[in-house]
């Protein structure tokens, strides 16, 4: 116990270790600066690098877009090609029109050619369809490999391609979605106006219909009140010439009033004015004739003849509620017989 205390920190066992410092830490490591040598190297390094970019940059400026694509290193044979050419997120339209299009089995020969015409394949190309870009440095791919590492390229080929054939999907498509709208408006309007023209003239027929129910009715009506009135009216006056006059004078204007509600054309507004000025029994029938007092077989002379008269009437008022285009031809063959020349 005594011994070891007199030892001081540079006689600890572990100060004597070959391998750590003072306070136990390997040379070279943590706490411990870089020595000469290594600060030579990585100063070398970096301005080697330096150099090597310097001199590279004009190149890099220099040269065309389509020569900074990394050159292609050509797949072992035993490797698959993709079999279609995966859009990227975001693509346009055109572009997935193009995909579809100019990679189909019909359309794989026409791209082909079209991109040898523009310089951008050699002319190298194989049945199976593997070609090589005209870019240094490319090597030989197959087409949906070409389509998608020389995007610019192959969209210039293909567009050209849909251009010469006339018959661009993609931009079939976006002016299909931008006129479509328009289009079914277009396409909409005569089955617009076709529906609106039938549920006008429905609407129209039914009025008229109802109207012509509603007249038909309403003739009926005052026509036979009319004729029940004169015939009371004429049974009474055979018995007493002064009988009462007045329910054939009310039922008779009620008559007439509804005639005089007939519509057109004209030729059935005139025969409906004519009837109704037809109607018998304005007045009173008269208790004396020529200075003589009529008798009872006066009087049932003169209420024959306008029974008789009124008889007529249910056939002639309800001929006023016939439809207009009776009455169109009716007028019609009037003018006729009337133009028509008289033959000696």
């Amino acid at each position: 116990m005594r011994q070891e205390r007199e030892l001081g920190p540079s006689a600890s066992p572990r100060a004597g270790h070959p391998g750590r410092g003072v306070r136990g830490r390997p040379p070279g490591r943590r706490g411990r600066t870089a020595g000469p040598e290594h600060r030579l190297l990585t100063a070398a390094s970096a301005l080697y690098l330096l150099t090597t970019m310097a001199a590279a940059a004009p190149a890099y400026a220099a040269a065309p877009a389509h020569a900074l694509a990394p050159a292609y290193v050509p797949a072992p044979a035993h490797a698959v090609a993709p079999a279609y050419v995966p859009a990227a997120a975001g693509g346009s339209k055109e572009r997935d029109a193009q995909l579809v299009y100019c990679l189909d089995a019909e359309h794989r020969r026409a791209l082909v050619t079209a991109a040898i015409r523009l310089g951008l394949l050699q002319q190298d190309a194989t049945p199976d369809g593997v070609v090589r870009p005209s870019a240094a440095g490319a090597g030989s791919m197959t087409l949906e490999q070409w389509a998608e590492r020389r995007e610019e390229d192959f969209g210039r080929s293909c567009s050209a391609l849909m251009a010469a054939a006339s018959d661009s999907p993609g931009t079939a498509a976006e002016e299909k979605e931008e006129e479509d709208w328009l289009t079914a408006f277009v396409k909409s309007l005569p089955l617009l106006a076709a529906g609106a023209l039938l549920t006008l003239g429905g609407q129209f027929s039914e009025r008229i219909s109802s109207e012509r129910r509603q007249l038909s009715h309403q003739l009926a009506s005052r026509e036979a009140a009319f004729r029940a009135a004169v015939h009371e009216y004429l049974t009474a006056y055979e018995n007493d010439p002064r009988a009462d006059h007045a329910e054939v004078a009310t039922s008779r204007e009620a008559l007439r009033g509804v005639l005089a509600q007939v519509p057109g054309p004209a030729a059935r507004r005139t025969a409906a004015q004519r009837l109704a000025e037809e109607l018998p029994l304005v007045r009173p029938l008269p208790a004396a004739q020529g200075g003589e007092i009529l008798g009872t077989e006066g009087r049932a002379r003169l209420g024959r003849e306008v029974r008789e008269s009124v008889e007529t009437q249910p056939r002639a008022v309800m001929e006023i509620n016939r439809r207009g285009l009776y009455w169109r031809w009716r007028a019609l063959r009037r003018r006729s017989t009337r133009t028509a020349p008289h033959r000696g």
